[in-house]
């Protein structure tokens, strides 16, 4: 192989790909029209399981990979049924219970594109509450980098866990004006702090970044660079490549929540597999492609 050809950091193992951070639920609603100040008008409702760990996770049963949902969810009956869910996909859970539940509204616009309100909940991933048995036989550990803000401790914990273990590690950046309002300065050094094999962003999260066509010091080996329809970039030190993104059918595009998550999936599962990184970019690209037509971030049972 040549050294501009996208190599993985490490080989992963052939357990269970974890996914670690917070349950949500999303109340998803559908706008028939665009939103109004004042207005009205009707909507169609949908309440599942979210958040990147579950939705990670729920994409991974999809396509047969063992997944492990692992972190903090609710001591609540809405848990209850969001867990309830998950393991009735087939996937492990492993959580700390307490609190109320976090509740993000997923405002769906026509067009597909969406606007997310977040209600935080209350209760949290406590450093404490990090444990070995949760990262067990893992293949890959994914990280959440919502929760990177919200727990960083907690995540560092995890991320020393996984190093010692010699699990490679992976994350996905927070959305770019959490950001830009943390500071980002500040932020790449939460995530250098992790020391990641590999990076997820999008376009907007890559720009605030400042990850350009190379990669900086600060970054892992592999960053991936997701943009909707127009061509993943893959970033590694040797060079910078793309990976054209197949067209939707025609009308296939219903909502945009959740195809970065699917779209991490589906990398996770080729990276598991073995597969090129390019090969598990396109199966990233086919996984975002199935959630893309749904309403919702989590993929069909």
């Amino acid at each position: 192989m040549t050294d501009d050809v996208p190599q993985w950091p490490r080989a992963a193992g052939r357990g269970p790909v974890v996914a670690l951070g917070k349950l949500v639920a999303d109340q998803v609603l559908k706008l028939s029209a665009p939103l109004e100040v004042g207005g009205q008008q009707r909507v169609v409702r949908t309440t599942t399981a979210g958040g990147a760990p579950a939705n990670v996770t729920a994409n991974l049963a999809r396509l047969g990979v063992p997944a492990r949902l692992a972190g903090w969810a609710g001591g609540d009956p809405l848990a209850d049924g969001l867990l309830a869910a998950l393991v009735g996909r087939g996937m492990e859970t492993a959580v700390v219970r307490r609190g109320r539940t976090p509740l993000t509204t997923v405002l769906v616009h026509p067009g597909g594109e969406r606007t997310l309100l977040a209600d935080r909940g209350e209760g949290g991933l406590e450093p404490d509450d990090v444990r070995g048995a949760w990262l067990a036989g893992a293949a890959v550990v994914h990280l959440d980098g919502y929760d990177l803000l919200r727990f960083p401790r907690a995540l560092q914990i995890a991320a020393e866990l996984a190093h010692t273990a010699g699990v490679p590690l992976s994350v996905d950046a927070a959305a770019a004006t959490r950001i830009d309002g943390h500071g980002a300065d500040a932020y790449v050094g939460l995530l250098a702090g992790l020391r990641p094999d590999a990076l997820f962003c999008n376009a907007a999260e890559a720009a605030v970044l400042g990850l350009g066509d190379g990669v900086p010091p600060w970054a892992p080996g592999l960053v991936l660079v997701h943009a909707g329809a127009r061509p993943t970039r893959v970033l590694t030190r040797a060079a910078a490549s793309t990976v054209p993104v197949e067209p939707l059918p025609e009308g296939w595009l219903r909502d945009t929540t959740g195809c970065g998550d699917a779209f991490a999936a589906g990398v996770l599962a080729g990276w598991r597999a073995g597969s090129s990184v390019v090969d598990a970019v396109r199966a990233g690209h086919a996984a975002a492609a199935v959630v893309a037509g749904l309403v919702g971030a989590q993929p069909p049972s």
